[in-house]
This record gives structure tokens, sequence and C-alpha cells, in this order.
């Protein structure tokens, strides 16, 4: 019997060969869970699910099975993986990943195995679906390509349309003039200049959309408030939480910080920046508008190595910790909402074949002017914050030069 589910900005999608995987519990769960976590709380449209997503997903990838005419098989556990890619996150998804031990890469595997029987019941072997989890199938990367994987694809499309970001570049074309080769997805010569306008929607979602400040400030809230009640505990029940399950877990925490933030979040009286650090060149971009803001520029190297530092989650939480006692704050009135080092967020390079020449080269590495557009998007957008509730933001912003320089002598 034809299956169908209805998603916005997809026609209907097929789901009548995986119906056993959709209706398991593992897969339900996705229902729970936000594409963009806590972000909703500056995007109010930010509230679609990974389930949501991942139904786009297959979607995209029984596009490309048409354009490419994969075989019966092949295109069957390109769609089990396409549907169960993000399978093993968590309540807020990558948010709250990094107070976790482990991953949502090694918890998507934990949850594969207990969907056996469903993969059996429709064909799917476990052993081939693993591989494509882990990477080892290269017919994964029709989904995972860092550029033009159909994962990629539907979620740049999906979260700038539930954001309410516009000038989404054309996937359907780009799906056409894909090819795979042993260095990846290439993108056909003749439209390179749509393979660029997708590398710029992916920069201009970063500086505009993920990285918000706002939404970094929120986000650093809710991670402590779960590092602060699992205090060393190792959080492997939390993976299986919805959203709402968590936020009704720090509701009830025996942290009382916890407790604070869960509300505040709630209220949304979120942390603000008092103190913001960007690199050598690029403080005029920051928008102070007569705020209790001060911007320093600190050069580049010592931009990477703090926020290499930063992302040890400890290493944030003891920073934060001594910070605050230095200048008579309680625990967690000081925070940081750091970002990782700009070069990490460049598009990876691109593969460009010519079916013309039968040859091919490199994206990023023939053109230089759209290599140094992109890095010049990441450093006007990169800044290492701190962050605190509004009662507080004068007095820190007074003391903001001997705040720097007490970091700097902690971390440098």
């Amino acid at each position: 019997m034809q299956k169908s589910i209805c998603i916005p900005a997809t026609p209907p999608v097929d789901i009548s060969a995986l119906t056993p995987l959709i209706d398991h519990p593992a897969f339900q769960a996705l229902r729970e869970r936000r594409q963009l976590g806590i972000n909703y709380l500056v995007f109010p449209g930010a509230v679609h699910t990974r389930f949501e997503h991942a139904i786009g997903t297959l979607a995209l990838t029984q596009r490309l099975i048409r354009i490419h005419r994969l075989d019966d098989d092949d295109a069957l556990h390109l769609q089990a993986f396409a549907l169960l890619h993000d399978l093993g996150h968590g309540p807020f998804s990558h948010q709250v990943e990094p107070v976790l031990r482990g991953d949502h890469h090694s918890n998507g595997i934990r949850l594969l195995e207990t969907m056996q029987k469903q993969l059996a019941d429709v064909r799917v072997d476990f052993q081939r679906l693993s591989a494509m989890f882990t990477g080892d199938d290269p017919l994964a990367t029709w989904i995972n390509d860092r550029n033009l994987g159909a994962d990629k694809l539907d979620y740049l499309m999906r979260d700038a349309l539930h954001i309410g970001f516009h000038g989404t570049p054309d996937i359907e074309k780009l799906q056409c003039y894909t090819y795979m080769t042993s260095e990846g997805i290439a993108i056909e010569e003749k439209f390179i200049e749509d393979a660029k306008q997708l590398q710029k929607f992916y920069s201009y979602l970063h500086q505009h959309g993920y990285l918000n400040k706002t939404a970094l400030a929120a986000q650093r809230m809710l991670q402590r408030a779960v590092q602060e009640e699992l205090a060393g505990q190792d959080g492997d029940a939390l993976w299986l939480m919805s959203d709402a399950q968590l936020r009704q877990w720090l509701e009830q925490a025996q942290s009382p910080l916890s407790r604070r933030l869960v509300r505040d979040l709630a209220a949304r009286n979120l942390h603000r920046s008092f103190l913001v650090f960007k690199p050598t060149g690029y403080a005029f971009v920051e928008r102070q508008a007569e705020k209790a803001l001060v911007v320093m520029e600190w050069p580049r190297a010592e931009m990477r190595q703090i926020t290499e530092r930063l992302q040890d989650i400890d290493t944030v939480k003891h920073l934060e910790d001594q910070l605050a006692a230095a200048f008579n704050l309680s625990p967690g009135d000081l925070l940081f909402a750091a970002m990782p080092y700009f070069k990490k967020l460049i598009p990876k390079d691109l593969r460009v074949f010519s079916q013309k020449s039968n040859g091919s080269f490199w994206l990023l590495e023939n053109d230089a002017d759209h290599r140094r557009s992109l890095e010049s998007d990441y450093l006007r957008t990169f800044a290492i914050r701190l962050t605190c509730p509004m009662e507080h933001r004068q007095a820190l912003a007074a003391q903001a030069d001997a705040i720097a320089e007490t970091l700097r002598r902690a971390i440098l």
C-alpha cells in the first residue's frame, strides 16, 4: 500500500518501503527534538524537528536515486541511511552533546542495534547500514558530503525556511549536475556559480543564524545548567530524553544554579554580551549602539589559542568560575559564548568536474577570490563573548580591561 508524509517545502514523500523504520520508537523520538535546539528563543519559527529534517533528507535522496539511476539494493540502503542518519541526536541536538559522554554518531549506532528486526523486515542489511554510519561505505557520501550531500542540502533549505531567511540556492539544479568521484561528490563545471552560491549561503546562515550572538548565549546557559546538574556523572540517560523531558529534569534539578538558568531561559531573561573579543581589524563589525559593551581586538593567533582551549567543556566551566570569583560574582553569572575557530567553519573544498574536457579541479584551491570571500565572512563573524545577566552588564563592562587581563593570564 502506498504511504506518504507531507512536510513543508517538499512534495509528498513516499515512505512505503520504510514504514517499519519510521514507526520504531527510536525514530519517532525525533519528533520531540528540535533541529536547532534552543535557538527558537531567538528565531520563533525555528521549531522544526529532527524528524522533519530526516524525512526531507529522504525526499532529496529519492530524487538523486532517480537522477543517477542507482541500482535497487544501493537505492534501498541509501534511503535507509538518509532516513536514519540523525537517529542518535539527543535533546537539543548539538547544543547539549558537548556535556555528555560520547557523541550522536556512536549513539546512533547503538540505537540502530535496537532496530535489527525492522531493518530485516524491509530487507536492509544491518552490517552495511552500520558501515554507512561509520563512513566505511562510500555510498554514504551521497548523504554526508560536506558540500553537496542530501543531509546538508536539506538542512540549509529547511533551517532557512523556518528561521525566516530567503535566497536559498536552487538545490534541485545542483542535484542534477553532481557526480560521484573517488574524491567525493563533484559538481559539473557549467554550474560552478551555483555551487559557490551554496557555499556563500552556508556562510550567511552561520553568520546570521546558527552563530547569532543571542542564540549562542542561550545555548551556553542551557549547557551550563546541564553541566551543573550532572556534576561529574556520565549523563547516558539524557541521550534518550526529549527536549521537554530534559527541560523538566532541569526544572526539578538538585542544583539551584541549574534551576535558575532554566527559569531564566523559560522567561527569556537571557545573558547579554558585555565584553567581546574580535580578530585584529574586525572590531568595527560589532554593533555597540550605546550598549554597556566593550569590544577588543586580539591577534588571530591568540584568538585561536583561546578558542581551542574553550573546546573542552570542563575548561569552559573552570574559567567561568575563576572569572566569576575574581570579580565577586556568583557561579553562572559570567558565561562564555564562544564559537569554533573560523577555519573550521569554512566549507570544505569542492571538486569541480568538466564533462567537456574530462578534467577536474578543486574550487577553493583554484578560485582564490571566492576562498578569501568565505574567510572574510567568518572573520567578520568570529568572536569570543563574555556574557552576564542584564543587571550586571554595566558594572562588568566598566571592568572589561581587568577581566580581559585576567583571562589572558589564565589561558595564554
